[in-house]
This record gives structure tokens, sequence and C-alpha cells, in this order.
């Protein structure tokens, strides 16, 4: 009877007191996996490749080993029709007249006006370079688009060796605005303008030859009462011209 008091009831407590110490090696095991996991998740991050990063090297590289091409990464926003996209073609020496600027700028420039990326005209002063908003903005926005690295990259190596007056000029159509960060189509039109400059002088281009305008919605170009025409309106301006010897200059 004693025996049989002690197997009912003596031995359950042992029983549950080895069952809690099997089941410790389930914390350990838990914690193992989640250092597995975090480690996994580091060495990929490291072994991602940096798209941008590499490109850049090899625009260093190939400027080193040739100066007058640059390796062109095929970065084009989904709008942009061209597929494959030619090396970019620094102007060895200065160019000085608005004709040989023209001729340089046609041949450099070419890939983008036949597929539209890009207008050009000339004016009797100078050339006129426009640029749709739809490959170098999201609506409402002005910081450019990743996939219009290509657009600034060809322009910015067109204009780099030039010394000429450079006009970036924002528009706009005539939908009011009026968001957080931008309260009126002037101030949009003029960030754009100012992230647009700021592009080429990275990428080169003189800050002393770059003049930065912004008119909003007042010079449209089509008729703001349609969507074809607003979308004309919604542009970014680059205007070359000679430099006016009569402009007041600053002396620090």
């Amino acid at each position: 009877m004693r025996n049989r008091f002690k197997t009912r009831h003596g031995l359950g407590k042992p029983e549950h007191k080895h069952a809690i110490n099997q089941d410790r090696y389930l914390i350990t095991y838990a914690d193992l996996l989640t250092l597995l996991f975090a480690l996994f998740i580091i060495l990929y991050s490291i072994s991602k490749p940096d798209a941008e990063k590499t490109k850049e090297v090899l625009r260093a590289m190939n400027n080193v080993f040739n100066p007058t091409q640059i390796i062109h990464g095929n970065n084009l926003s989904p709008n942009v029709a061209s597929s494959t996209t030619p090396p970019l073609i620094m102007f060895q020496e200065k160019i000085v007249s608005i004709p040989e600027l023209q001729t340089q700028m046609e041949e450099s420039l070419n890939h983008l006006i036949k597929n539209n990326t890009l207008g050009f005209e000339k004016l009797p002063n100078g050339l006129k370079l426009l640029i749709p908003s739809k490959f170098l903005f999201a609506s409402a926005k002005a910081n450019l688009l990743p996939g219009c690295r290509d657009i600034i990259d060809t322009i910015a190596f067109a204009l780099a060796n030039i010394d000429m007056q450079i006009q970036v000029d924002g528009h706009t159509d005539a939908v009011p605005i009026k968001s957080f960060t931008y309260e009126s189509n002037w101030q949009l039109s003029a960030a754009r303008a100012v992230n647009v400059a700021q592009s080429l002088i990275d990428k080169g281009v003189p800050a002393h030859n770059i003049v930065i305008r912004a008119y909003g919605e007042q010079r449209p170009i089509a008729d703001n009462m349609t969507e074809e025409g607003k979308e004309k309106n919604r542009r970014v301006e680059i205007i070359i011209t000679q430099k006016d010897n009569n402009m007041a200059t600053t002396v620090n």
C-alpha cells in the first residue's frame, strides 16, 4: 500500500522537474536561430551590389584612361524610349561661338532629341534645350527622379567645357498647387530649376555660368485647358547664350 502511494504521489514531482529540464534546450535553440537569421541578413546586405557606386567607379576609371568618353549606364526612366545610350563626349577645346556649340550639341544630344526626351531649338542669340518635367520629376515634386540621371549627365558633359551663360528656367502648368512643401507653382518651378542647376554643377558645369529663373505658370507654350497642353507646359528649359559683358560683377 505504501509503495503504491509513493508511486502515485511521490514520483509525480521528480517526473515533472525532469520534463522541465528537457525543454530548456529550446531556449538555446531559439537564440541560435535568431542569431543565424541576423547573420544571413548581414551577409545578404553586404553581398548585394550597389549599382550606382559601380557606375561611378566605372565612370571615373574610363575618364582617366579615355578622357573623351565616359561609360554611361542605361538608367533611363520608363518614359524614355531609348534602350541604349551612346557614350558621353566632353568637348576637348572650349567652344566660343554659338554655331560651333550648336553643331557639337546636336551631335552629343542626338539620341535624346530623336526619342523626344529633349527639345532642341536654335535662338537668334543662342540655343534652347527643353526637358519635359515627366522625365525629371514626380507630380508636384521637385526632387530629381533616379531615372533622369542619363539626361542630366549628357547635358552636363556638353556644357562643362563652355564659357557661356546657362539659364535654367522652371515652368509649370496652370493647375493651382498648395502643399506642405510648395505653396504656389512659382515656388515649385523655382525648386525644380534649382535642383536641375545643382545637378549640372555637380557634374562639372561651372557654377559661375549658371542663372536660375522661375516662372511658374506665367509663360505657357500650350493651352492649359487640355491635358496635352498642361504636359507641354510642365518643363525645364536650359538656354545657352553668350555672356553679357555689361553685366555687373561682384568683387569679393
